[in-house]
């Protein structure tokens, strides 16, 4: 049985030998959001949201490679970089009615093959009554959607879902360069592992009944926990811009260094609901653990700062009252696939009697001394070569005329030892002669 504090110690020793090579391929694949408009649509503003910088200040250098704007109409010069772009965002002013130029871009950008999506920007400058969108056709049947690139919180609800969606395999990049990226993306990292973590423990069977002093998770359990939880610190930690290294520079104080202290306070708050750890609360700890240490991860890489006592309870309850609902769900789905399992098991056990059997009727049917195949028990003459058999306790394996053979040999050998011994008894002989 595991206890609080190998939590800490085997999730800090798992970060400091993850194979962390994907992971950096991941967090540096190359990706280009090409803005693309009219004057005056919103490009600049869009792209300096997207980076979480103010519009008064400048693009931050990293988010500068990353984003690329190009006014209407297209010059020849733009299209070898439209061509090498990864993701099309055509930008349209939507206090304006007239998009000539932005439909006949579109006929253009969607030869190109690439990914595209169509906003209508300043819808916080019209009227509710004048913000249903149509044409959908007139944009080939790519999204379309209402936007304001001035409110980061309708960039972050609308855009940012799309574009993860559009670029599924480059979400870790997108974080890493662009910050209005880094909460939908970690938040999807933390949510996956403590799903996963959880189903590990519903599907690792139930929890041996031990007092609320311990844990019901055994060194196998933290093994398996502890490698998923250090490699979803490690891409938190990328995904906010930190060195590939950042985990050998942390202090104690960093929470990649007190998972056993979150889980410990997590457990306080499962504390009472049950009077032996059980399967429900084994999953239930495992989910809300895991997502307490990924939350608690997050806002220190957030913020580079220790978490106060209050943050830390706060993320407690929240991690808490989620893991409840989700443990029910486990384990609802665990207890119904229980039966197919046992079923499963049952089959193989039968299949595997049936093939001891049917080894142990091959070994018993005689078999041809000539070409060594086996025969039915109550052959006299070989179905394959014709030779006779041996029956009865005249039946013998190859091996066993192989024995019989080796002792052949032996006995063929003796004599001559005895020659042997009849020389040097006649060399004594004649030494007790010359005597």
């Amino acid at each position: 049985m595991a206890d609080w504090d190998e939590i800490g110690d085997r999730v800090w020793n798992a970060l400091t030998r993850l194979e962390v090579a994907q992971a950096q391929d991941e967090a540096e694949r190359e990706f280009t959001l090409a803005l693309v408009g009219a004057a005056g649509c919103g490009k600049t503003t869009l792209a300096l949201t997207l980076a979480c910088a103010q519009p008064a200040g400048a693009m931050p250098a990293a988010a500068q490679e990353h984003i690329g704007e190009y006014r209407l109409p297209l010059l020849v010069d733009d299209v070898a970089d439209l061509e090498a772009a990864t993701l099309l965002i055509l930008l349209l002013d939507a206090t304006k009615g007239d998009y000539a130029q932005e439909v006949a871009a579109a006929d253009y950008l969607s030869y190109l093959g690439k990914p595209m999506l169509v906003c209508y920007n300043k819808m916080d400058l019209l009227p509710v009554e004048a913000k249903l969108i149509r044409g959908q056709a007139r944009w080939h049947g790519v999204e379309i959607m209402p936007l304001s690139a001035t409110q980061s919180s309708s960039v972050a609800e609308l855009l940012v879902p799309a574009v993860l969606d559009a670029l599924p395999e480059r979400g870790l990049a997108l974080a890493r360069h662009l910050a209005l990226f880094r909460g939908p993306v970690v938040d999807k990292f933390v949510e996956r592992t403590a799903r996963v973590n959880a189903t590990y423990a519903s599907a690792s069977g139930l929890a041996e009944p031990v007092p609320l002093l311990r844990m019901p998770l055994v060194r196998e359990d933290m093994a398996v926990m502890s490698e998923s939880q250090a490699m979803m610190a490690y891409r938190v930690g990328l995904a906010f811009g930190l060195p590939f290294d950042w985990y050998r520079s942390v202090g104690p104080s960093s929470p990649a260094r007190q998972a056993g202290l979150l889980w410990r306070q997590l457990a306080r708050q499962v504390r009472g609901l049950v009077p032996m750890w059980g399967l429900s609360s084994k999953v239930r700890l495992a989910y809300g653990g895991t997502l307490l240490f990924g939350r608690a991860v997050v806002a220190w890489c957030d913020s580079g700062q220790p978490l106060s006592p209050d943050r830390v309870r706060t993320l407690c309850r929240d991690a808490a009252g989620e893991a409840r609902s989700v443990s029910a769900e486990l384990v609802a789905k665990a207890r119904d696939a229980l039966p197919a399992a046992q079923e499963k098991h049952r089959r193989g056990a039968r299949f595997k009697l049936r093939l001891q059997g049917l080894r142990r009727q091959r070994k018993s049917k005689p078999l041809c001394p000539s070409c060594g195949r086996a025969n039915p028990a109550d052959a006299t003459f070989c179905a394959y070569c014709g030779g006779e058999l041996r029956v009865g306790n005249e039946a013998a394996s190859p091996s066993a005329e192989a024995a019989e053979d080796m002792l052949g040999s032996a006995a063929d050998v003796r004599p001559r030892s005895g020659s042997l011994g009849s020389i040097s008894g006649h060399v004594a002989g004649m030494d007790s002669q010359d005597e």
